[in-house]
């Protein structure tokens, strides 16, 4: 067994995918367009590739990887490539030191307008609520693709509400369809639309 066959036994199976899952979302359509660092990166490179050694140091996979933390940064890197090597939407450079997505991104209002016809807004969730906790919470009724924790412009405090992003349309009917039935840790669940949620928000500034 190589180094980072032996390094990717020490991860748990379920941690191995929220690596996946995490990179994933990274260079995905809900995400890639608004992050700008990271677009910016994309964009540096000729064919869109991005250093993993750049990847690990994002704050939520130091978070996942922590169990790697006395190892080199060699040795994290390997791992971590070969856990990206099984992902459908992600590919590696012939040096397995780089990743980028297969698609090619389109542009940011048509995808804007996709993301939003597939989210709904919810809240009241304790602040005490983490990324993890909610999607294993909505995943019990949806295939979820992203979770955004709502946050005070100043204090960057969890506001107690989230946007959540499913797989389609019909998805967030779904739910709203039981939305009366929605309870997390005994607080009913207000759940609508994430559009008709701003539009409520401009409503009441008018």
């Amino acid at each position: 067994m190589d180094k980072s066959a032996a390094t990717l036994a020490c991860l748990e199976d379920e941690t191995k995918v929220k690596v996946k899952l995490q990179v994933e979302f990274y260079f995905s359509d809900s995400n890639l367009p608004r992050d700008k660092f990271l677009r910016e990166t994309v964009s540096a490179d000729p064919e869109g590739f991005v250093d993993i050694a750049l990847i690990i140091t994002f704050s939520r996979l130091r978070y996942l990887l922590h169990p790697l933390g006395g190892l080199q940064q060699e040795e994290i890197i390997a791992t971590v490539a070969n856990i990206l090597a099984t992902s459908d939407s992600l590919t590696l450079s012939e040096d397995r030191r780089r990743v980028r997505r297969l698609a090619e991104l389109r542009g940011r209002e048509e995808l804007d307008a996709e993301v939003e016809a597939r989210s709904v807004y919810a809240s009241p969730f304790p602040m005490t609520a983490t990324i993890d906790d909610l999607k294993d919470y909505f995943s019990t009724h949806a295939k979820v693709l992203s979770i955004r924790l709502r946050r005070h412009v100043m204090s960057k405090d969890f506001k107690g509400s989230v946007f959540v992003e499913l797989a389609d349309p019909e998805s967030c009917l779904q739910l709203l369809g039981k939305a009366s039935a929605l309870e997390y840790e005994g607080a009913k669940l207000h759940v609508l639309m994430k559009k008709d949620y701003l539009q409520s928000k401009v409503a009441t500034r008018v």
